[in-house]
């Protein structure tokens, strides 16, 4: 199988180098067309850091992770392709089973991801992974490990349903992306055992990331209708998520979730207030 790889950038210089090593080692030379990333106007060194890395460069037409998605599939020659995320370190084994994954049905293959540090973080989003992969739920409403960052495309078929979904947030692309795929009958195929980490320094990265999540929950919202959460379940989740954070603490032996899980909880809330506040004003 011969596939071109795929990233869309915007400012990854502090990440990339050792993400794009990572790609190049577990994805054979053998069977790769080309390498290239879509940048959107990047003001450090993304894009030669990516040119000394054996990438070729292109503009995003547009701006955001939809348009910076279809602008690479309009490039994409091959019959399969992957993408994945200028912060993701790819799983070793990616290469050896994600592929395989696919079959007449299954257009669409991923592994899952988790922030390796702390450990605690680490260990919270395993859990949630393997809720998921039990009960085929999450609090999203649709599929944990149905991500953008480590995934291989039937390049026709993704052409066949309209390629990437344009959404006016970069948020929820993916899962945008997943329910046209279920609507089109076909199957996105996950591996939960094929984990590649999602580069992160800190928990506060991790509180800062959950804020900006909700402030584009109303954006989400237009986009994917009743599919996405209400104000009212998200208000729900934040106000039992103290009794929730000691289950999970005590099923992850891991006492630093009891503080934080509440909190995660609590910071994703106040960014979907401020979603909704701004067009009170």
């Amino acid at each position: 199988m011969k596939v071109d790889l795929v990233m869309w950038t915007r400012n990854g210089s502090a990440t990339l180098k050792e993400v794009l090593e990572r790609i190049n080692r577990v994805v054979p030379k053998e069977n790769v067309n080309q390498r290239f990333i879509v940048d959107d106007k990047s003001i450090d060194n993304t894009r030669s850091i990516a040119a000394s890395s054996g990438w070729q460069v292109y503009k995003n037409r547009g701006s955001g992770i939809s348009d910076g998605a279809n602008t690479a599939l309009d490039l994409v020659t091959t019959d399969y392709f992957c993408s994945f995320e200028q912060d993701l370190l790819l799983s070793s084994d990616w290469w050896n089973k994600i592929p395989k994954l696919l079959s007449e049905n299954a257009h669409i293959a991923s592994g899952i991801r988790s922030t390796s540090k702390p450990q605690f973080l680490h260990r919270l989003q395993l859990y949630s992974a393997a809720k998921y992969k039990i009960n085929k739920t999450d609090s999203s409403g649709f599929g944990f490990g149905k991500t953008l960052d480590n995934t291989i495309y039937d390049t026709a078929f993704l052409r066949r349903i309209g390629g990437f979904p344009l959404l006016k947030t970069s948020l929820s692309v993916d899962t945008a992306l997943a329910y046209e795929i279920e609507r089109a009958g076909a199957v996105w195929a996950v591996d939960y055992s094929v984990v590649s980490d999602h580069l992160r320094q800190s928990f506060i990265q991790e509180l800062r990331k959950d804020y900006w999540y909700g402030t584009c929950n109303k954006a989400v919202r237009e986009a994917l209708g009743h599919r996405a959460d209400s104000i009212w379940q998200i208000f729900v989740r934040t106000i039992f998520s103290p009794i929730r954070a000691w289950q999970v603490a005590y099923k992850t032996k891991s006492l630093p979730i009891i503080a934080y899980y509440p909190l995660q909880r609590f910071v994703f809330f106040l960014g979907v207030m401020k979603s909704y506040s701004k067009g009170l004003h």
